[in-house]
Parts: structure tokens; C-alpha cells; sequence
């Protein structure tokens, strides 16, 4: 019977050896004693570690593609990161591989298990959990096989890898501020995953604004949102039903947005004058049909063009750094009227 492909630290435990030593074994590295690469070559026998060396071989420095991991292929807003890597990609003469999760952990897990078997020069993820420890064991192995990897807007509980990230915390509290600072003492938040970093981040921001104007947080307000649609929808129509409504909703995605405004058309409430908005992350296509949102901005494709520029910098420079290096991009509120203090329902 065959045994299940094992993984790099697996054969690094049963030689009784480090990481560092299997993978310079690995790449046939002659600074490694003869002792420990029998010891780690046994290993790789008895563990039918074969595919993996097989993979290991084809990620070698004359690959020019990479893997592009993200949740969810439908959100406009991967679709303008997709924008940024691939312009950074053509200028590097590099291919992309993409890979969808759909906002789910086990099919995360599965796509970075098939990942090994492709010619990858490195990975770019966009990690559905900050605090996924299956997840983050495959990064490690990536790393460990030589193959870079860069997260991508959410994070996972480790410094050791290179990251782009923008300011959410601060972008929420500027809109929430502004939010008060006209007038609004209601205001509702649909928040994202907990365990993600922009979930996390965004309520902070939320939370900060409200406690430094000395506005309680009143737990009706606080709506658990998943980043996707008919959640916010459903959330939003929550809010709204309540004995003492918000006056203002901050949305903290787009796809939440799309949610709000699906419910307030069904409850013939309009943005800037029945209630007020303000989302996170630009929608193009909303301003084509007239629907004038207040939103937290950030430059989208010059973050996935940064996390090109991170693994490039990481191709040329075959020294692995012990910590990541993090880029925090800034964001800015931009306001449009959605924001405004309602004149008819309060």
C-alpha cells in the first residue's frame, strides 16, 4: 500500500534534523554532513517523500509561474488586485495561476495541497482565517521548499512572511468620526469575519471612533457580517426593523454595500436623505448607476502590484530574512453625500 504523501516537516522530525537541513539536502547543497543527508534521505525513502522532490525539482528558479490564492473570484474587489499582479507579472516576464477558496478554510487547505504539484516560483494568498494553523503549516512548507510566499490584504498569526496591507483601522475611524462629527449619534456597523484581518481591523476602527467621541456602543448596532452579500442584506433589514433604527450604516466591504442597498430598495429608504452610508472599498459600477456612496478608498491594484514587487525582490535575493517584510498602504475617505444626517426618518 502506498503511503500518503508526506510533507517537509515531517521528514525533518523523523531524520531528527531541522527544516533548513531537509531542504538544503533537498537543493543537493554540499554544506550538509554526509551523516544527516543519509539520515534525511532515508527519511525521504520511508515516507514516499518522492512527489514532492519531484515538485521541489520543477520550483527551481527557472519557473515563471506563480500561484495567486484568493476567497472569493466574485468580489470586484480581487478583480482589480488580479489587475495589479498581472501588470507587475507582464513586466517580470511571470505567469499567474489562479486559485479560488470561496471563503472557505478545508478548500483553502486542498487548493495549497495541489498547489505543490505545479511549477511555482512563488505564492501570493489572500488567507480566508488569520488563525488557520493548517494554513499556515502549508505556507511554512512552501517557505521551506524555497518557494516565497506574500500575503495579500488579510494576514495569518506569523511574521515570517512578506505582506501588503492597508490602513483599514484608521480609514473606518475617519469615516465614523466624520459620521458624528455631522450629526449622527446612531450608527450601526455590519462587520466581517472576526478571524479575518480586515474584520478585525474595521470594527477597531469603528469601536475607536465611537469611544473617543464618548458615543456608547449599543450592542443593536453591531451586526456579525461574512463579507457577502445577502448577509449584510438580511443584517441590514435587521437594523432597520428595530424600535430605534440607526440613522447611519458603515459597511465594512463592498459586497456588504451591495447588501445594504439591496435592502434599502426593497424598504424605499434613499442613501443621504431616508438613511445614511458609508462603505468600505470603492464600486465603480454604483457611481454609473447614479448611486453617489461615501467610501473608504485605497489604491487596489498597486497592492497586488507591491506583492509582485515583494516575491521579485524575494527571487533575487536567495537569503531568506528570519521576519516578513510588511507594507501598509493608506486608505482615504471619499464623500459623495450617502453620509449625510437623514432629513425624513429619525
Amino acid at each position: 500500500m502506498i503511503k500518503q504523501e508526506a510533507n517537509i516537516y515531517e521528514i525533518a522530525k523523523e531524520a531528527g534534523v531541522s527544516i533548513a537541513t531537509v531542504s538544503r539536502v533537498m537543493n543537493h547543497s554540499t554544506t550538509v554532513s554526509e551523516k544527516n543527508t543519509e539520515r534525511v534521505l532515508a527519511a525521504v525513502k520511508k515516507l514516499n517523500y518522492v512527489p514532492n522532490i519531484a515538485a521541489r525539482s520543477l520550483s527551481t528558479s527557472t519557473s515563471t509561474s506563480v500561484g495567486v490564492v484568493i476567497p472569493d473570484i466574485s468580489n470586484p474587489f480581487f478583480s482589480q488586485l488580479l489587475q495589479g499582479i498581472t501588470l507587475a507579472a507582464d513586466e517580470m516576464g511571470l505567469n499567474i495561476f489562479l486559485f479560488g477558496t470561496n471563503e472557505s478554510s478545508e478548500r483553502e487547505h486542498k487548493v495549497l495541497d495541489s498547489m505543490r504539484e505545479h511549477r511555482l516560483r512563488g505564492v501570493i494568498i489572500t488567507p480566508v482565517s488569520a488563525e488557520d494553523g493548517e494554513t499556515l503549516y502549508r505556507l511554512h512548507n512552501f517557505e521551506a521548499l524555497g518557494i516565497p510566499v506574500v500575503l495579500l490584504d488579510r494576514e495569518v498569526d506569523s511574521s515570517a512572511f512578506d505582506r501588503v496591507v492597508t490602513a483599514d483601522d484608521e480609514g473606518v475611524f475617519l469615516a465614523v468620526n466624520e459620521l458624528i462629527r455631522i450629526g449622527h449619534r446612531r450608527i450601526a456597523i455590519i462587520t466581517g469575519p472576526e478571524a479575518s484581518r480586515p474584520g478585525h481591523e474595521r470594527f477597531r476602527g469603528y469601536c475607536r471612533a465611537m469611544e473617543e467621541n464618548h458615543i456608547p456602543l449599543r450592542e443593536e448596532y453591531i451586526r456579525k457580517g461574512d463579507f457577502m452579500v445577502q448577509c449584510a442584506y438580511e443584517q441590514t433589514l435587521a437594523l432597520c426593523a428595530l424600535p430605534e433604527p440607526p440613522t447611519a450604516i458603515f459597511a465594512s466591504n463592498n459586497m456588504t454595500t451591495y447588501g445594504c442597498l439591496k435592502a434599502f430598495g426593497e424598504l424605499g429608504l434613499r442613501i443621504g436623505e431616508d438613511i445614511a452610508l458609508i462603505g468600505f472599498d470603492d464600486i465603480e459600477e454604483l457611481r454609473w448607476l447614479n448611486y453617489n456612496v461615501s467610501v473608504v478608498s485605497r489604491d487596489v491594484p498597486k497592492m497586488g502590484e507591491q506583492a509582485m514587487r515583494h516575491l521579485m525582490s524575494r527571487f533575487e535575493n536567495e537569503i531568506r530574512p528570519e521576519q516578513g517584510t510588511r507594507t501598509c498602504l493608506p486608505t482615504e475617505l471619499i464623500l459623495r453625500g450617502s453620509e449625510c444626517l437623514p432629513r425624513t426618518r429619525l
